[in-house]
């Protein structure tokens, strides 16, 4: 379940609209004791802790940054499609883990944003895992076709 993945993640990134949601939520700090990385161009205060930092530049960049100093553990994208297309876009998500919710939705935010530099096809996904939970919602685990 959620706690054994999340033993995994050493690396949580996030945009500063995620962020801001998540500090809204009436809960302690969920990434406490990871560190955290706000995608934002604006000056925040009031961090949550210590390990929590904001970054400005450009995603390869932050992915060779945190290659370097971190020894095990995955990066972990939270929520955001700007981010998340971002990523896509510079072809460093080597895994997708989607839930599929019973319930056919009017309108929405769109899952990715592509921006017109974003190729037609980012890259084929190849099947890791499926799983039918309780009330019909179903996890998907993809990784990049080109990665083992």
């Amino acid at each position: 379940g959620y706690e054994e993945f999340f033993k995994e993640i050493h690396t949580v990134v996030m945009g500063r609209t995620t962020y801001e949601q998540v500090r809204g939520f009436d809960c302690p700090w969920p990434y406490a004791n990871k560190r955290t990385v706000i995608l934002t161009t604006k000056k925040l205060t009031d961090l949550p802790d210590d390990q929590t930092t904001l970054y400005s530049g450009n995603v390869r960049d932050l992915v060779g940054d945190l290659r370097k100093t971190a020894t095990t553990g995955d990066v972990w994208l939270v929520g955001g499609r700007v981010v998340t297309q971002a990523f896509l876009d510079a072809g460093l998500v080597d895994e997708i883990e989607l839930y599929v919710m019973p319930a056919l939705l009017n309108k929405g935010i769109r899952m990715f944003s592509p921006s017109e530099d974003t190729p037609n096809v980012l890259c084929n996904l190849r099947l890791k895992e499926c799983k039918a939970f309780p009330h019909g919602v179903v996890k998907l685990v993809y990784n990049r076709a080109d990665v083992s």
